[in-house]
């Protein structure tokens, strides 16, 4: 038996870049949502442990889309829903469309699919908070391979999901329990989260993928990408701009990289000398002790931040600190 298992590809969502770097990542994480299904055609079936899509962007056209990438995949995809892609009257009328081989767990209530010998249980999400307790009193029947798919909060901390203990949920005896919710990977006993197939911001580091289960082996498979980088930068360890570069574009990754620099207060360095020569697909800059207007100005030369600063002859007395802080408190409200 050969099968995947995948979760929080969460396609077509919004995010906080601007349209253009918004539309180009989503355009990533479809592309890496689609590579999954094309590279594993040999498996049996597939696992989706919910927040396949973001309900509230998902179109009309994106349905078509997704469907086409299920029907050239062929094989059995079994479908739990999460908070984010639950199905009500407002989207159920699109999956009237969906092909054959995509089997969608549409209660919130634990039922089963079988297919060869296998057993594949799961429930899902009818709105976006699921209040009801698991089903841990299920006996299961031993002669089937049992799986569980649920998109579950597996902590001690009670939150607006489904809350999983984690001491009853290895107790009841499923060959493999197959997670979504928690955008990173978890292993223990036969419990399996793959994380998401893309990271989403800078919370997200490492790399990204889903598993591949193989006769018994388990394998977790890269298939990100896009990689979020966090370097700090500090004036002690680096002397000038050129080394900081040099540093940087040595320690990114072969993937389209994001990346945020933690600078400390005390340097001297060219922020637009170092964002103009590092090969990273967006950067980021942060000035990681308490930011003063001195910062923000480097990081907007030759604006009216800087002009406005320029006004202003030192030393400053009291009353021109104080107007100071007013004005360029203003523009930085303005700025965007």
């Amino acid at each position: 038996m050969k099968f995947i298992h995948l979760a929080d590809c969460h396609l077509s969502t919004r995010n906080t870049y601007d349209d253009n770097k918004a539309n180009f990542i989503n355009k990533i994480r479809w592309e890496s949502f689609e590579n999954i299904f094309t590279s594993n055609k040999d498996a049996d079936f597939a696992l989706i442990c919910g927040d396949l899509f973001e309900r509230d962007y998902f179109s009309q056209k994106d349905y078509k889309y997704l469907f086409n990438i299920f029907e050239n995949f062929s094989k059995d995809i079994y479908y739990v829903t999460g908070n984010h892609d639950y199905i009500d009257q407002t989207n159920e009328i699109f999956l009237k469309s969906k092909p054959s081989n995509f089997h969608i767990f549409m209660d919130d209530n634990l039922s089963f699919y079988e297919k060869s010998g296998t057993r594949i249980y799961g429930l899902s999400y009818k709105d976006r908070i699921y209040d009801k307790d698991f089903p841990y009193e299920l006996k299961l029947d031993k002669s089937f391979y049992n799986i569980l798919m649920v998109h579950g909060n597996l902590s001690n901390t009670k939150s607006s999901y489904l809350d999983l203990d984690f001491n009853k949920l290895n107790a009841l005896g499923y060959d493999y329990i197959g997670l979504g919710h928690i955008h990173k990977t978890f292993i223990k006993n036969n419990i399996y989260n793959p994380g998401s197939v893309e990271p989403f911001d800078f919370t997200d580091l490492g790399d990204f993928g889903y598993f591949l289960y193989d006769n018994g082996k388990i394998d977790h498979i890269s298939s990100s990408q896009m990689k979020y980088n966090i370097f700090d930068i500090s004036s002690e360890q680096f002397k000038d701009e050129e080394e900081i570069i040099r540093f940087v574009n040595e320690n990114l990754s072969d993937k389209i990289n994001f990346l945020r620099l933690n600078f400390d207060q005390a340097n001297d360095f060219d922020i637009s000398i170092i964002k103009n020569s590092i090969n990273s697909h967006y950067i980021e800059i942060i000035f990681t002790k308490e930011n003063t207007f001195e910062n923000e100005i480097k990081l907007f030369p030759n604006s009216l931040l800087s002009k406005f600063a320029d006004d202003f002859e030192r030393p400053l007395n009291e009353i021109e600190k104080r107007s100071y802080q007013i004005g360029m408190d203003a523009i930085l409200r303005s700025k965007k």
